[in-house]
């Protein structure tokens, strides 16, 4: 029976090493089927109009960020900061963790209008939205927000991912200190999959470089981070794919071509 795999890379807009790897991925056509762009990024116009001509291929997503995440690299929210007071930090800036803005408990209102400019500065910019993600997974901690993305989305006419959400029993392939080693884990990754089950990946692919090396926090030391997506990017321009799906009948989706959720019964479902 067919694998499903929702192929998808994040971080679209957050530097020219991220669109340059995503854009390169998308010409290769080995891997990704969908791509979360962050309209907070501050690469995301320099790298639309390349990223809208492919959309006949791959599905567009936002990648909704309330998060900064690293210890120097901040994102600027797209709405008025004057109209989102309880969104930021006491420098004005999104909170670093999802626990820290949990803690804040932002008025819905507010999360609401800065979800709305994210989708606006997209849509300008000529991408076609077709569904929406959370960057760093505040819709896992923030009460009720799961719920109020589900119903923007359906109101949007967009597609809500985490109702989507499946993962093979190994998680995500584990990263190592060298190319071989990782594409091993993916490997074993891959053999993981439970026959006819349709599945998410998700990546974020960038090229190795300065910016890269500036993703770090107390989690991630300097150089970690860059060096796992400089893997990913490797990865997913690589023609092992095409060899890797054909040998295990797994079928890449975009989200659009996957099974909706009504459908999904414990993940397994053989219609596609």
């Amino acid at each position: 029976m067919k694998n499903g795999l929702i192929t998808r890379a994040d971080d679209f807009g957050s530097g020219q090493a991220a669109n340059a790897a995503i854009l390169e991925a998308l010409a290769a056509g080995c891997l990704i089927r969908n791509v979360s762009c962050m309209a907070v990024g501050p690469a995301l116009e320099q790298g639309a109009p390349e990223l809208a001509r492919l959309c006949g291929n791959v599905d567009v997503g936002l990648h909704f960020t309330l998060n900064s995440e690293w210890d120097t690299v901040h994102w600027t929210p797209c709405a008025p900061k004057e109209n989102i007071g309880a969104l930021l930090d006491e420098r004005g800036q999104f909170y670093q963790t999802r626990q820290g803005l949990a803690q804040a408990h932002v008025p819905m209102e507010e999360i609401l209008l800065e979800l709305n400019a994210q989708l606006e500065r997209l849509t300008a910019l000529g991408l076609p939205v077709c569904y929406v993600d959370a960057h760093m997974a505040p819709d896992a901690s923030i009460p009720g927000l799961s719920g109020e993305l589900r119903a923007w989305a359906a109101d949007k006419g967009l597609l809500y991912v985490r109702d989507y959400y499946c993962f093979p029993p190994a998680g995500m392939p584990a990263f190592g200190p060298s190319e071989t080693i990782y594409q091993n884990h993916v490997e074993r990754w891959l053999d993981s999959f439970v026959e006819g089950a349709q599945y998410v990946y998700f990546q974020h692919p960038a090229r190795l470089s300065d910016e890269t090396m500036a993703f770090f926090n107390g989690q991630f030391p300097p150089g970690v981070v860059a060096w796992e997506r400089e893997l990913e990017y490797r990865s997913a321009i690589s023609s092992v794919w095409n060899q890797r799906l054909r040998e295990r009948d797994i079928a890449l989706l975009r989200y659009r071509d996957a099974r909706t959720p009504e459908r999904k019964r414990n993940g397994i479902d053989t219609d596609f």
